[in-house]
């Protein structure tokens, strides 16, 4: 009988404002690993990023998946919902609801990282009583999220560039 390799440990937990640095080298490293960004580029994007961290904390959950490493333990995953609270209205009670911004998993990282954040994305949600969560998934995360429970919610989400968008130096 031949014994399967043990599996590496992962831990995954909620971010903290202390986290941003290596919330924000996960992404450099991921959009580098997909051939979105050359190694490097964007050098102002880590002030960026600390920049809409500091700003957007206090209304997110972010989850980061990590593995030992020499003694410390290092980020090679995350997820990102953010909370909204919609407008009641008579006869209707203002509910809140979760956006999954995004699902991050580095190459390296151990089988089972991406459904790990789910999965405590999912726990959060139930517990605060958020009545749904909502994504848009790219191509590639369709069948992943299908396998997870979600489900199409038809062409419900029209569009409109308003060319407010100023560019802040960030690449993801």
């Amino acid at each position: 009988m031949s014994e399967r390799p043990e599996a590496p440990e992962v831990r995954v937990r909620r971010a903290g404002a202390p986290d941003g640095d290596a919330v924000a080298a996960l992404r450099r490293a991921w959009v580098e690993q997909r051939g979105r960004a050359r190694p490097g580029a964007d050098p102002g994007f880590e002030h960026v990023f600390a920049t809409w961290w500091r700003a957007e904390l206090s209304h997110h959950a972010v989850w980061v998946a990590e593995v030992p490493s020499g003694g410390a333990w290092d980020v090679v995953g995350s997820l990102d919902v953010a909370e909204v609270a919609a407008m009641p209205a008579p006869g209707r009670p203002g509910e809140r609801w979760g956006y999954v911004g995004s699902l991050v998993a580095l190459g390296a990282a151990p089988r089972g990282v991406p459904r790990r954040l789910l999965s405590a994305a999912v726990a959060h949600a139930r517990d605060r009583g958020l009545a749904r969560l909502v994504l848009r998934p790219s191509p590639a995360g369709t069948a992943f999220y299908r396998a997870a429970g979600f489900s199409p919610a038809g062409d419900e989400i029209v569009v409109l560039p308003t060319g407010g968008h100023r560019p802040t130096g960030g690449t993801a």
